[in-house]
């Protein structure tokens, strides 16, 4: 848990609480995607979204981060953000308050939920989701061990410094890391996201791994 330089206070914390089966949180659309189990940074400029920011660290409560969804891609002639359909929950490791009146955020992923439905609040938007596991699949010892040696392989090529990578060793957890750090469209990305089984998840990864593994020699040896 970390202590939070807005508040005074530590936030953050466990995982979601898998017994509920609909719950309700406020929604941060943004332009990527955050992963279950990945961190990442934002910051927050807009003055909605930084008291519904205010409101999870006070109350100490998830919320959900989904790719946005504007105008255009939802045949609108306005371009009103919106929420897609599957995100993830998340919560708040870390908020600092800039000399400019934005927040820079840490938000670690928790679990991936989906939108039943969501409505405009006063000021930000609020959804009913539920919780949405991999549905149980088995996944072929074959496949973890190349998703892992393409993703190391893959990692030697890219990181200059010298350090060593931890890789998840739980299937399902290995699958949304690769998701997190392969460099895809975010439309690619959010596909991934979406996928119901672990399993098609991590073929599809390892595909575009040894596509990109096979790029790379390439570019090495010419």
């Amino acid at each position: 848990m970390v202590a939070s330089p807005f508040t005074g206070r530590f936030i953050g914390g466990g995982a979601m609480p898998a017994s509920r089966e609909t719950i309700s949180m406020p929604i941060l659309p943004i332009k990527g995607i955050l992963f279950p189990g990945a961190k990442t940074r934002l910051r927050i400029e807009d003055p909605a979204h930084k008291l519904m920011i205010t409101y999870c660290i006070q109350q100490d409560t998830a919320l959900c981060v989904c790719k946005e969804r504007i105008g255009d891609d939802l045949g609108s002639t306005d371009h009103d953000i919106e929420p897609s359909n599957i995100g993830t929950s998340a919560r708040v490791l870390q908020v600092q308050e800039t000399e400019d009146g934005a927040m820079d955020l840490e938000l670690t992923g928790i679990s991936r939920i989906s939108l039943l439905s969501y409505r405009h609040g006063n000021k930000y938007m609020v959804g009913q989701f539920k919780y949405l596991p991999d549905l149980d699949d088995s996944v072929p010892t074959l496949l973890i061990d190349e998703a892992t040696a393409l993703s190391s392989e893959i990692w030697s090529f890219v990181r200059t410094e010298r350090t060593r990578l931890q890789l998840p060793t739980e299937p399902e957890a290995l699958s949304y890391w690769i998701a997190a750090h392969v460099p895809l469209p975010v439309e690619s990305q959010q596909e991934l996201l979406e996928l119901r089984t672990t399993r098609t998840r991590l073929a599809k990864e390892v595909s575009i791994l040894r596509m990109m593994m096979d790029r790379m020699r390439t570019e090495q040896t010419s």
